[in-house]
């Protein structure tokens, strides 16, 4: 089958890759240049978490992605996932931190937050009521490593991408216009992040475009410290980054704001990120050494989006942002090739349009 995915951030090599190893004919399309960094998808790292704590389909669709990112290591030749653990923290009675507990395989007493300051040898500091559970199956993804191998990967296995070519919209059928040229397809899938709604302007009231900043902070002695996500109004979540640095995220700050017209990181974001730093990183400087900022795609509940377009059944919004989706990077080629094949999983059915209560609503910490 002919196949057109539009977007090559994680989810669209993920999807051209697969589909490729599969035996259809691939061309992807992106709009920058290979590595860009003006969508979701750039960064040295991002969090991994086998026991998300967001709902059942989200632990299926992780330990499904382990695997897979096992056999990608491989096919990379070098690691791809760091085990660091993790400790997912929040308000005593925090929904999320419950639901990790609850959803682990190996489910273990809560600690209190105070417990962490001695835990982490001072490294990090928690409110003593805050309920912090800790879990081994965490980690920190090589994300541009990633995308790297995928765009190499994909390449080696019959997938044509080409870069610098901006679809015009709005997409209504598998034929669209690059260029001034037309191109037609056996089927389209769209996942553009960003810039989907303007592509399939019928999703663009479920699509929220919202502007993130992320900030690195260093310390005069490093140490290996766990990943952290906490259910707390900002939304903290933070990682271990390479040259010792540690990076912190607030996954609930930030207003929607244009794909194309996205402001720098400013001294704003700086000092946002700087008091949560002062707080939870004891031994690090509260000042950022750098700042990245990145965009998230959510719906209203915040859960992704895997669905066809009512203009053409042949076309396929794949929205998996919101902010944690590149952890499942190797479950994303799966999941378009079961919608093309026409045999659904039931991880694939729960992500669609009509939900029936299959996904729980996500809490606030995401990474």
């Amino acid at each position: 089958m002919k196949v057109a995915v539009v977007g090559l951030g994680i989810a669209g090599l993920s999807i051209a890759a697969r589909l490729a190893l599969a035996g259809h004919d691939v061309t992807g399309f992106e709009q920058f240049e290979p590595m860009h960094e003006n969508g979701s998808s750039h960064g040295d790292t991002r969090i991994m978490r086998a026991t998300p704590g967001e709902g059942e389909v989200y632990v299926r669709l992780a330990r499904r992605a382990v695997d897979a990112w096992r056999t990608w290591e491989g096919l990379a030749g070098r690691p791809l996932i760091e085990w660091t653990g993790g400790l997912m923290a929040g308000p005593r009675g925090s929904p999320f931190v419950a639901a990790c507990q609850r959803l682990s395989r190996e489910p273990a007493a809560l600690l209190r937050g105070d417990a962490i300051h001695p835990l982490t040898r001072g490294y990090l500091a928690m409110p003593y009521e805050w309920d912090v559970f800790r879990q081994e199956d965490a980690g920190v993804i090589a994300a541009d490593a990633t995308r790297a191998f995928l765009l190499r990967q994909a390449a080696k296995w019959g997938a044509r991408l080409a870069h610098g070519k901006r679809i015009a919209a709005p997409i209504e059928s598998t034929s669209f216009r690059i260029d001034g040229e037309t191109f037609a397809f056996d089927a389209a899938i769209v996942a553009a992040g960003g810039w989907a709604g303007k592509l399939l302007p019928e999703f663009a009231g479920r699509l929220a475009v919202k502007r993130r900043v992320v900030g690195w902070f260093e310390t005069e002695t490093p140490r290996l410290l766990p990943v952290i996500c906490i259910d707390n109004e900002e939304g903290v979540f933070g990682m271990p980054a390479p040259r010792g640095y540690y990076k912190l995220g607030l996954h609930a700050v930030g207003g929607e704001t244009d794909p194309d017209h996205v402001h720098e990181p400013d001294e704003r974001d700086a000092a946002l990120l700087s008091e949560q730093a002062a707080l939870l990183l004891p031994k690090h400087r509260a000042e950022p050494v750098r700042l990245q900022r990145c965009l998230y795609t959510v719906t209203p509940d915040e859960n992704f989006l895997i669905a066809p377009s009512a203009a053409h059944e042949r076309v396929l919004l794949f929205s998996a942002c919101s902010g944690h989706g590149f952890k499942y990077a190797p479950v994303f080629g799966e999941l378009a090739e079961e919608w093309l094949n026409g045999a659904p999983s039931a991880e694939l059915e729960a992500l669609g349009p009509h939900r029936r209560g299959n996904v729980n609503r996500l809490g606030a910490a995401k990474a």
